[in-house]
């Protein structure tokens, strides 16, 4: 059976993990590794449970109840979420690794899965993805200010303001984000991944997820900016999902640093910009505590014998997280960028 697994890791696209196969071993049964080996990979055609069936020689409702294991555990893909008919392999570690951590219930050792995608990303994930982000020519994620630090600047836009957002989708899930509960590096809160659409109906039908109303996703928002958690998104004016990361656990984060690459490379900065009134500031230091991007440090101020916050410009990627702290209210967010950086913002 040792050789079934290192063949689901070379079908995955990765012929020289060491770990992916570890994977597949604790994930699957001997017979469900069989159904992935029997499986397509998009975009070859979605296979049934009953062509499956004719493949292995195995019976046709066995077969389904083995998939929908396999698919509340994130090892498979249904084309339609609800009739569950036609199957398909997955695409990618990273598609995986979200998937399976997300069906943590499914495993009886959920520990165990979370130290083998940890093993997988600290020996072979950080750089692969390393490469990808190197590679982009432009950044593949933006930040979006919590949506309290800038509620009432003329400037916001409707795609980056969460209550806009959030107005705009149909359907909203969240999950476990899949980082944290691998890297275990921080208390922040743990369900706090929002997803909109098709990948929001996966989450529900999976059972990896739960539907949430407009306010439950406004709460999870403002619990995790407080929190000092970065509303983070794909680089693109339509917002397809939102992810709430800390240096500390995110994948992405972790990437940056582990490959020495800069933050700018993966990341865009949001429009605004943190500034601290120190007439204000007591020096409480909260928002050094609660800045993902070391842009706040306490220095001197003239005529007070108080160390107060400063902001690096440079360093400040505008994400609110400080604002959402400051009991004093002694910071507010600036716009001092234009519409035209975001990628398909029509100016």
């Amino acid at each position: 059976m040792d050789e079934i697994y290192k063949r689901l890791a070379v079908k995955l696209g990765y012929p020289d993990s060491k770990y992916i196969s570890k994977i597949f071993e604790y994930a699957t049964t001997p017979r469900q590794a069989k159904i992935l080996e029997a499986l397509n990979k998009a975009p070859e055609p979605a296979l049934t449970a009953e062509q499956l069936s004719e493949k292995l020689g195995l019976d046709a409702d066995v077969i389904k109840q083995e998939l929908e294991d396999l698919f509340h555990k994130g090892l498979v893909f249904p084309r339609n979420f609800q009739d569950r008919r036609e199957w398909r392999f997955g695409k990618s570690a990273m598609q995986l690794h979200d998937a399976t951590i997300s069906g943590w219930r499914r495993f009886r050792d959920p520990e165990k899965l979370y130290d083998l995608w940890h093993d997988y990303d600290e020996h072979e994930g950080y750089r692969a993805y390393g490469k990808d982000y190197a590679a982009a020519p432009a950044p593949i994620m933006r930040i979006i200010p919590a949506w309290q630090s800038v509620a009432d600047d003329p400037n916001l836009q409707p795609w980056e303001d969460w209550r806009q957002i959030l107005k705009s989708k149909p359907l909203i899930s969240v999950v476990d984000c899949p980082c944290r509960l691998e890297v275990r590096a921080c208390k922040r809160p743990v369900e706090v991944c929002l997803d909109f659409d098709r990948t929001a109906e996966y989450d529900i039908a999976s059972g990896h997820g739960r539907k949430l109303s407009y306010e439950e996703a406004l709460d999870i928002m403002e619990k995790a900016a407080r929190s000092g958690l970065v509303h983070t998104a794909v680089n693109d004016a339509n917002v397809t999902l939102m992810c709430n990361c800390c240096n500390d656990c995110c994948v992405e984060f972790q990437t940056l640093e582990k490959c020495n690459i800069p933050l700018s490379q993966h990341y865009a900065k949001s429009r605004y910009e943190a500034s601290v009134n120190q007439d204000l500031c007591n020096g409480c230091q909260d928002c050094v505590d609660n800045c993902n991007f070391d842009a706040i440090t306490m220095a001197k101020s003239p005529g007070s014998k108080k160390l107060k916050a400063q902001v690096d410009p440079e360093a400040c990627y505008g994400c609110g997280c400080c604002f959402m702290v400051c009991e004093q209210k002694a910071i507010s967010m600036k716009c001092v960028r234009t519409a035209s950086q975001v990628p398909s913002v029509k100016t």
